[in-house]
This record gives structure tokens, C-alpha cells and sequence, in this order.
């Protein structure tokens, strides 16, 4: 239960108010421990006078100025959300919703105004003696000089903040990391090599949606207290149904309350799911090549982007992390899908534009010669033939045609073009 409730906090919609409310109560907690220390800590007017008239006067300005931009900050957030959803996909909302800038900005704004009605109120009732005047005051102007230097970073960042180049990097950032989580892990912690027999029991899901997260260390501690060991059957990102068969089970354990650690839900996660984030990416594309957009330059931004991440230089494998959790084993992700379905769509959609045809075909030559996985290195070469098949279909042009197939023939060599042939 633990384990949900920290996921669910995680996630960019939630934790949109969760870091304000976390903030308002810490503000509220301050301004009552100022009253203790000016009061029990510091000898009695021992700090210089400040004028209550002079306080409030400060204070009304961060009340009433805080407010109003609290709501214009507040609009502007949810028209860039908007923005983000219709310009490039649905699915990149959350990223954008998870901005740091942005959530620190909203954090700020509402913190102070609450800090400031709180004081303002506590003044009111002579709450406060001369010590406490004067630190109240120094905290004041602090929080001017914060709110000052966190308006500059927001005007930066509402110059940004929804814009389709913006998006695609917080596409691609999320994408990032977690394929260096994969590579870093891909087995997820789990050690167990064995092979279960033919007395194992099959547990099935009792659920259906998307699996987002596995809790491996609830499972694996499940499997301890049981004697048995787990083979995992589906990887986070699988659509399964009630009779999807989950696990395998070598052991005479209790099974009735393993699949509570598998947490589904409506939609895929970028955490344990790699593959999630190149399928939203090729979404952006897919958009972009439509005949209402007509934008094939986002297409290509969006390849290259792509191709960016399958090249990279990946990070060494955790052999710690790896060895985690000896009671369990999963079935091994097929990276080649990270190829098909994200390519696929756009070489379907861009198949009549020779310029995201020559681009696609560039873009697979470089993944198919620089990755690191054997996987992805033959997926990307297949799918280039299927593009140039699909391409060729498609052209009405011959001229553009004979480009593209030259350039596929120039990248992948005489071996492809026979096979092609």
C-alpha cells in the first residue's frame, strides 16, 4: 500500500499540489517559531526596533501581489498544458505538468501569499514582541529577494513552457533516463537463473489495464516467506486482461496475494517502460505528418532525437542492483520493439515525403551501425526495408523514388540491396 501511495505522489499531477501544501505548512510552522525563538532564545529587546506599521506595509504587498500572480501563473500553466496536448500529444502532458520550474514557481507564489496573510494576522493580534518584529522583518525581505530572482526564472520559463521544441526535450529527457535504467538494469534486480518445472503454478492477473510498476522488493519478499521462487511473464508497459497469465511459480508457497505487487493501471509509465517513450515520440511525429499539421521538419527533429538516445554510450551495468532479488526471475525485454513501433507509424505516415523518407533511412543506417544491442542494431536495418518498400509504394514521383532507394542501397550495401530486390 506503501508502495502506491509513493507512486502515486510521484506522479506530475499530484505532486502539482502536494509540493504547495508540503510548503504552506512549513510557512505556517515558521511563523510560529519566530514567536518562540525572539521570545526564548534572544534576550528581551535585544535586536533593533522595527515599526509594525512598516512590516504590514511590506506584507500587503506580497498578499496582494502574490494573489494575482498566483492566478495568471495558474492560467498560463494550464493553457501551455492545453498547448502541449493539441500541438504535440496527450501522453506529454504529464512531463510538462512535472516541470520543475514551474512547480517551484506555483510553490513560491502561494507559499508567500499564505506567509504573508499569516503574519499579516499575527501582527494584528500583537502577536509579535521587538525581537520577534525584526526577525519577521529579515525574513520578509528574504522573501522578497527569493520572490524577485524566482519571477525572473518564470518569465524564462513561460518563454518555454508548452512550445512544441520544449515538449519533445521533455519527451526525450524522460525517454533517457529510462533506458539508461534499463541498460543500468534490464532485469530489473532479478538474480534467479533457475527453470521452472512442470509442477509450477501459473498465477494469473485478476486485473486488467497496463502494467506500470512491478514492486520487486514486496515480491521478493513475499517469495522469501513463502519458499518459492517467481517467474515474471509480462514487463511493465503490457496490456494484460484478468486472464493474462502473470507469473510462474516454482514452490508449494502461498500465491493468493502476489499479483498485489503488480500495479496496473489506465495508462503506460516512462519508469520501468523504455519503450513507452519512443512510442509517445513517434505520437509527436505521427501529428506532425498529418494533412491538417503538415510539419515534417518535427518529424525529423523527432528521428534524430531518437536515433540520439539509441547511440548513446549507455551507462555500465549496476552488478549490485543486478543481484538483488534471488527469488526472482523475468521474461528479458525485446528491444527490437523499440524500433517497430516507434518508426513504423512515422514510416507509415511520411511514406509520400521524400524528405522524411531520406531522413528515416540516415536515421536507421546510424542506429543500425553505432548501437550497442544486438537487437536494435538488426531491428533498425529491417526496418529501413520495410520503409523503402512502404516508400516506393507510395511515391507517385518516380525521381523521388530512385533518391530514396539509392540513398537506402548507399547506407545498408549491396547485402540489403539484394535482399531487397
Amino acid at each position: 500500500m506503501l508502495y502506491r501511495w509513493l507512486l502515486a505522489l510521484k506522479q506530475p499531477s499530484n505532486r502539482l499540489w502536494v509540493t504547495p501544501a508540503l510548503w504552506a505548512i512549513g510557512v505556517v510552522c515558521f511563523i510560529f517559531a519566530t514567536r518562540l525563538v525572539g521570545a526564548w532564545w534572544i534576550p528581551h529587546d535585544t535586536l533593533p526596533e522595527i515599526e509594525q506599521a512598516t512590516l504590514e506595509g511590506l506584507l500587503d504587498v506580497i498578499a496582494s501581489s502574490m494573489l494575482a500572480v498566483t492566478t495568471f501563473s495558474l492560467s498560463i500553466m494550464v493553457s501551455a498544458f492545453a498547448s502541449a496536448s493539441g500541438g504535440a500529444t496527450p501522453r506529454a502532458t504529464e512531463l510538462v505538468m512535472g516541470d520543475d520550474n514551474t512547480r517551484t514557481a506555483i510553490t513560491s507564489f502561494l507559499s508567500s501569499f499564505i506567509y504573508a496573510i499569516i503574519a499579516r494576522t499575527a501582527l494584528g493580534m500583537d502577536f509579535y514582541g521587538q525581537n520577534e518584529l525584526f526577525l519577521l522583518f529579515v525574513s520578509t525581505v528574504a522573501v522578497f529577494v527569493y520572490l524577485i530572482v524566482t519571477l525572473i526564472r518564470w518569465v524564462y520559463t513561460l518563454s518555454q513552457l508548452g512550445r512544441m521544441g520544449n515538449t519533445i526535450d521533455k519527451i526525450l529527457s524522460a525517454t533517457k533516463t529510462s533506458v539508461a535504467n534499463y541498460f543500468a538494469n534490464p532485469q530489473l534486480g532479478t538474480a534467479w537463473r533457475g527453470a521452472c518445472s512442470n509442477r509450477a503454478k501459473l498465477v494469473k492477473a485478476g486485473y486488467s489495464g497496463y502494467l506500470t510498476h512491478i514492486n520487486m522488493a514486496s515480491l521478493q519478499a513475499k517469495a522469501e516467506e513463502a519458499d518459492i521462487h517467481i517467474h515474471i511473464l509480462v514487463r511493465p508497459g503490457e496490456l494484460v486482461m484478468e486472464d493474462t497469465p502473470l507469473m510462474m511459480v516454482e514452490g508449494n508457497g502461498d500465491t493468493d496475494t502476489l499479483n498485489q505487487c503488480f500495479i496496473f493501471g489506465t495508462t503506460r509509465s516512462y519508469a520501468q517502460d523504455p519503450n513507452w517513450g519512443f512510442i509517445v515520440l513517434s505520437e509527436v511525429a505521427q501529428r506532425a505528418l498529418s494533412p491538417a499539421v503538415n510539419d515534417p521538419g518535427t518529424a525529423i527533429s523527432v528521428m534524430t532525437g531518437m536515433m540520439d538516445l539509441l547511440i548513446a554510450k549507455q551507462p555500465e551495468r549496476d552488478e549490485e542492483a543486478s543481484k538483488k532479488y534471488d527469488r526472482l526471475s523475468i521474461k528479458p525485454e525485446e528491444c527490437g520493439n523499440w524500433i517497430t513501433e516507434s518508426f513504423g507509424p512515422i514510416a507509415r505516415d511520411g511514406a509520400n515525403t521524400v524528405e522524411v523518407g531520406l531522413v528515416m533511412q540516415k536515421v536507421l543506417a546510424g542506429i543500425w551501425r553505432n548501437s550497442g544491442n544486438v537487437a536494435i542494431s538488426q531491428a533498425a536495418a529491417e526496418m529501413a526495408s520495410i520503409a523503402l518498400q512502404r516508400s516506393l509504394q507510395e511515391m507517385s514521383f518516380a525521381h523521388d523514388a530512385e533518391r530514396l532507394k539509392a540513398k537506402h542501397y548507399a547506407l545498408f550495401g549491396s547485402e540489403c540491396s539484394n535482399k531487397d530486390s
